[in-house]
């Protein structure tokens, strides 16, 4: 694989790094993971995108990762030398969307085995949960999946999902490797709340929690916990701190990241469906970073069973999706989860707004405030 990282790069200098990659005769696609600071809007890119002869895919993202650092002004591009199919879904959130009719019609009843799946997704559709449903119903184990939902940190719609077609809006890119890998997923959140269960949810917005308004029974429990203090803060801080936990048939929760409050109600990365269970979790930064070698030691022992059947090249990368509201809550301590998450092999990666993730064991999950890690083929 051919990394190329710029740290203060600008429109030009992607594109040029793009068409360098692309030069390579050893390479046979483009992953591509911008920073939201370049401003990549359709009218500037769409057309060059649209004039490459290689698949490109990828997205804009609060930041991108290195093992060393979090970059929040630049772009990392990478040349795959493994072949690469794209699936496009455009206005992913609109009414009536048969998304396994969108998978039947290209694929033609032929399965996808033994890849690994890329997917970005614009992290701010509704309807990212239905998606992932049709792609696992469709799919199934067959395949390893790791991705993020891109977008900005300050969750406001913009156009961040990077096609052959241009940067799309409201869409998903599936990008079908012919590569092995292994995936991991863990958190380290834990419940501090009794479970409370979600009355009235319309697809990321939550109205009520045990027929009480959403934000109401959020915050009244948080000031509960923190006293003053919780009261005093700001929602997005408090969020930060206090996520919560959807009862899933897995080892771990399904977390999910409330990011605004709107007339009581909470919108949050994610659904949550009506009827399910909920906890309140809390954690610390030696929990988070202990769930952080859990995932990489998932992905090392599923590289490792799956290396042993397809025996060949040696050479690892590892691929990183973490969530923006996590490396917040980290902080300083940001960069042992980078060190962790790398392991002894590059890592390339992306802080996103929400994480996509199945080992090839599990359900095909869109996670929040979740480490991701994935090891494949250099």
């Amino acid at each position: 694989m051919i990394i190329n990282i710029d740290r203060n790069g600008d429109l030009a200098k992607l594109k040029a790094s793009i068409l360098a990659t692309e030069s390579e005769v050893s390479v046979r696609s483009v992953m591509v993971l911008a920073t939201e600071t370049l401003s990549l809007n359709p009218g500037n890119f769409d057309n060059f995108l649209k004039g490459l002869s290689k698949p490109v895919f990828g997205g804009v993202f609060p930041q991108v990762l290195t093992e060393l650092e979090s970059i929040s002004t630049g772009f990392i591009v990478a040349g795959l030398t493994q072949e690469v199919s794209t699936l496009i879904l455009e206005n992913i959130s609109e009414e009536g969307t048969d998304f396994d009719q969108e998978f039947a019609l290209p694929f033609q009843g032929k399965p996808v085995v033994d890849k690994t799946t890329f997917i970005f997704v614009d992290g701010m559709s509704k309807t990212i949960a239905p998606l992932l449903d049709a792609t696992f119903n469709y799919f199934g184990l067959q395949s390893n999946y790791i991705g993020g939902g891109a977008g900005s940190a300050n969750f406001t719609p913009i156009p961040c999902v990077i096609t052959p077609k241009g940067i799309l809006q409201d869409a998903a890119l599936f990008a079908f490797a012919d590569t092995i890998s292994g995936v991991g997923v863990a958190h380290g959140w834990h419940p501090v709340s009794q479970p409370m269960k979600i009355t009235e949810s319309s697809y990321n917005s939550v109205q009520s929690i045990d027929w009480k308004p959403a934000s109401e029974v959020y915050l009244d429990f948080i000031g509960n916990q923190e006293g003053e203090k919780g009261k005093s803060q700001l929602f997005e801080e408090i969020a930060r701190s206090y996520p919560l936990g959807i009862v899933k048939v897995a080892d771990e929760l399904l977390v999910r990241d409330p990011v605004q409050t709107m007339n009581k109600s909470m919108i949050c990365l994610g659904e949550l469906p009506v009827n399910s269970f909920v906890y309140v979790l809390k954690g610390d930064a030696e929990s988070l970073l202990a769930g952080t070698a859990k995932s990489r030691s998932i992905a090392e022992n599923v590289f490792r069973e799956t290396k042993s059947m397809v025996p060949g090249k040696q050479n690892t990368v590892t691929f990183f999706i973490d969530c923006i509201t996590r490396a917040q809550f980290l902080g300083d301590k940001f960069t042992e989860e980078l060190r962790i998450a790398a392991g002894e092999t590059r890592l390339i990666g992306a802080l996103s707004l929400g994480e996509i993730a199945n080992s090839g064991h599990d359900y095909l999950e869109f996670y929040n405030k979740t480490s991701v890690v994935g090891i494949f083929e250099g």
